[in-house]
């Protein structure tokens, strides 16, 4: 009886320390050693520019300044005749060093028109700056240093493997109060708040104020995950919404704006659009996940590997989950690249090498353009369709239907204004589209009246072939 007794003692024991192991492992992680391993390569900036520029003028949240006291100074001048030097506004913000050689990343907004810039480092070091490139784009700025020796910096992580929940520490200047550290999780992942052309954010509930701008968000690897750049504060300081530019943006921005100055984007010359529940069904997909490719421009640098109808997938080794997700890996990749296209294509998932391509500049609207000849019609005999080779407004007019259109209820005068899904521009577009198809039955999202004359609105309607 005393065995089992101590046996059930040392049971019970041994129960209660697993319990309390896995209540420790839950518990928020000690930082102490994290913060001071990369606290060194974090630095507070103050930039300057005039009262008059657009940045003092911006309600930017890491901006400070007394306002604007020209009538001040134009009584001063007619008193004195004395005139006194331009007004500056200091702007104040953080960075972090990426290379050693003193390359420092910053967000645009933080330097945006600045005419003077200093770095303060940990050590209380500090450096004059020169910008050496900034994409206003992304809202990222590099700023170069000469201090004589190598300086402490910290690496890029893989901001694509966090998950929400994963726990983060920012480290920046807010309030102009250097080497300020929070923590916290990551709160979501994606958030488009319309704050830059390439909005892709990591949300976190770490303690992100003014002049945490261009800051690092950490792993607990010690790598930056992310660059803080906003926040959602109706209260005007830290609610616990933050936002970060993710490191797949933001690395690639770097090393770009140090080696050249300049981010020049690469540019796959497609249009797509998003694969809706009927293009899923006719197209008899898995998933709805990827970008429906809707045209390949004729000498952009896709021709010749992807076709309309393919659904691309994954781009460089990231998965492509809808058109935004393409458009942002898209703008992740410098021009000149060399990267794995993984696309859908007839029941089978396929891949090809395609070179980034530099975007072609806008057309010149200025240049008087030819008028081009009007096409001419286009016979579709499978499916008993005659298009008007002339656009409509939203489509392509339909000028007999017999056959198979006919059954299925299109009639002429009607306008075709979708294919499985893909808008529709001209006669010509919907057959190359309905030829990617191959065998399988087309979907036409149609407008117009039905047989009875009556008219209903837009209508999908599947016309299979003879």
């Amino acid at each position: 009886m005393q065995l089992f007794t101590r046996l059930f003692a040392a049971l019970l024991f041994t129960t209660a320390q697993a319990a309390a192991t896995a209540r420790a492992a839950e518990l928020p992680p000690g930082m102490a050693n994290l913060a001071a391993q990369v606290l060194p390569a974090v630095v507070s900036i103050a930039a300057l520019a005039p009262v008059g520029d657009t940045a003092a003028k911006s309600s930017d949240n890491d901006s400070g300044g007394d306002g604007d006291d020209s009538a001040l100074r134009t009584a001063d001048n007619a008193a004195t005749g004395v005139i006194p030097p331009p007004k500056t506004i200091e702007s104040l913000g953080s960075g972090f060093v990426f290379d050693p050689a003193g390359y420092i990343l910053t967000n645009n907004h933080v330097v945006d028109n600045a005419n003077a810039v200093t770095v303060t480092f940990a050590d209380g070091s500090v450096y004059n700056a020169t910008i050496s490139g900034r994409d206003k784009d992304a809202d990222l700025a590099v700023l170069k240093v000469d201090a004589g020796h190598p300086l402490p910096y910290v690496h890029f992580g893989d901001s694509g493997k966090m998950r929400v929940g994963d726990w983060v520490m920012a480290i920046g200047n807010p309030f102009g109060l250097p080497g300020s550290t929070s923590a916290g999780i990551v709160s979501a992942l994606h958030r488009q708040i319309g704050d830059t052309s390439f909005d892709d954010f990591i949300q976190t509930d770490a303690a992100i104020n003014r002049g945490n701008s261009g800051g690092p968000l950490f792993n607990l690897a010690g790598e930056v995950i992310g660059v803080n750049s906003a926040i959602e504060a109706p209260s005007g300081n830290s609610d616990g919404v933050g936002f970060a530019i993710p490191s797949a943006m933001a690395q690639p921005v770097a090393l770009q704006l140090a080696l050249k100055g300049v981010m020049q984007r690469g540019w796959l010359g497609i249009s797509t659009e998003e694969v809706t529940p009927p293009i899923q069904a006719a197209m008899a997909l898995s998933s709805a996940d990827g970008a429906l490719v809707g045209a390949v421009a004729p000498h952009g640098p896709s021709i010749g590997v992807l076709k309309t109808g393919d659904v691309v997938v994954g781009l460089d080794g990231v998965a492509v989950t809808n058109p935004h997700a393409l458009f942002i890996r898209t703008a992740e990749i410098p021009a000149g690249n060399s990267v794995v296209v993984r696309f859908y294509r007839a029941g089978g998932i396929g891949q090809a090498n395609v070179t980034m391509a530099t975007p072609p500049p806008p057309l010149d609207e200025s240049i008087a353009q030819p008028a081009p000849a009007t096409p001419p019609p286009v016979i579709l005999s499978a499916y008993g369709l005659g298009l008007a080779g002339k656009p409509a407004a939203g489509g392509v007019s339909v000028m007999s239907a017999t056959g198979p259109a006919a059954k299925a209820g299109i009639v002429a005068g009607d306008v075709i204004m979708q294919v499985n899904g893909q808008q529709i521009a001209s006669a010509g577009d919907l057959q190359a589209q309905v030829k990617a198809l191959g065998k399988m039955p087309p979907v036409f999202l149609v407008s117009g009246n039905t047989a009875d004359g009556s008219n209903p609105g837009p209508r999908w309607i599947p016309v299979p072939g003879n």
